[in-house]
């Protein structure tokens, strides 16, 4: 069972109540030798006949309701040295089939069980996420994006990494080490976007630290340079991406040309940034280093940005979730919110009209 530890608060350090405090959410219930979360009772599944992304033609699924859990998690959580050291991981993976909870499992069921021509949503999660509250957000970001399109099939894997064992004493190097432990999770996340057959397109979601995760992911899928690494993998796959940032913890000039991430835009078709200007979290993040840009998730793509962007300008848009979001960063005030599951609906299902 993952070593699960509570969250530590430290007075009178806004960085900290803003950035370590997080994430909070209810304990899950015990299931087998991990946690599973208590679900609806479950829909049935219903028989469709959907436009299939990436196929000549319509295929017959099976669509699981929002309430019919059809998930998967897949967990670095044991590669903490691994993860700075760039080794291997050998990721432990849990499947949620609505079959009494989760169960163990392994990546060749995964791949093996994703559904023909269906596009594969991963998500990454922020810092300072606890194992439990992982598995709430999971079981409720589920129902949140089958909601939004729930006759519509998607395949959704839930990434999760080693992001709750800092110190808490010095919150700027807390904040720093996860953020660059996100970024080297980029690799591991790029590997398992690399597994997917090229009949599938891909959408990944990334909150705070986690949009850091999936940028390093693409921009490495693209043959750039992560934390003083290359994706062995090369950039051969050429699967349709598409990208969802919320309270986006990067500079906003880091997709640039010279930017940490300048490749991520060649390789994914179109981003969509969910910009929120009162995300009071994001008001330190200049804090953490020295001559630190503003966060993405507050400031969006700049008009210097853009200009500097040239052709791929067109490849980022902003979306103000300030009214909906308000001073809120922790993912569970996005999930909550129907609104944005609509918002992001067409990135996620690649179902809009051509």
């Amino acid at each position: 069972m993952e070593n699960r530890k509570e969250l530590g608060a430290v007075a009178g350090i806004a960085l900290v109540l803003a950035l370590v405090c997080l994430h909070v959410s209810p304990a899950a219930h015990l299931w087998a030798q991990e946690r599973s979360v208590d679900l609806p009772p479950a829909d049935s599944p219903t028989t469709a006949t959907p436009h299939i992304a990436g196929s000549s033609s319509a295929l017959p699924l099976i669509v699981r309701g929002p309430c019919d859990p059809n998930y998967w998690i897949v967990s670095s959580r044991c590669c903490r040295q691994q993860v700075e050291n760039g080794e291997p991981c050998a990721y432990r993976v849990y499947r949620f089939d609505g079959l009494g909870g989760g169960r163990g499992a392994d990546l060749e069921e995964l791949y093996g069980t994703l559904q023909p021509g269906v596009p594969v949503c991963f998500m990454a999660h922020g810092s300072f996420v606890e194992w439990d509250s992982m598995l709430d957000d999971c079981a409720n970001t589920y129902r949140w994006i089958r909601q939004a399109a729930p006759h519509h099939p998607l395949n959704i894997i839930f990434y999760t990494w080693p992001s709750d064992d800092s110190s808490r004493l010095i919150p700027t190097l807390d904040v720093n080490k996860m953020g660059r432990r996100a970024e080297q999770n980029g690799l591991y996340l790029a590997e398992l976007i690399s597994r997917v057959s090229n009949d599938h397109y891909i959408s990944l979601i990334g909150h705070s630290h986690g949009a850091r995760m999936i940028s390093a992911a693409v921009h490495a899928l693209a043959g750039g340079l992560v934390e003083g690494r290359y994706f062995s993998g090369g950039p051969q796959w050429r699967h349709r991406i598409r990208l969802v940032l919320a309270a986006a913890a990067i500079d906003h000039d880091w997709y640039n040309p010279g930017g940490r991430f300048e490749l991520a835009l060649h390789r994914a078709e179109s981003v969509l940034n969910l910009q929120n200007r009162h995300d009071f979290a994001l008001q330190f993040y200049p804090s953490r280093r020295l001559f630190s840009s503003r966060a993405l998730g507050i400031t969006g793509v700049t008009r210097l940005d853009r200009r500097l962007l040239g052709v791929q300008n067109c490849r980022i848009e902003d979306c103000d979730v300030t009214p909906i979001v308000g001073l809120g960063h922790v993912w569970a005030h996005y999930y909550q919110q129907p609104d944005i599951a609509q918002m992001i609906r067409h990135f996620i299902y690649f179902d809009e009209s051509p």
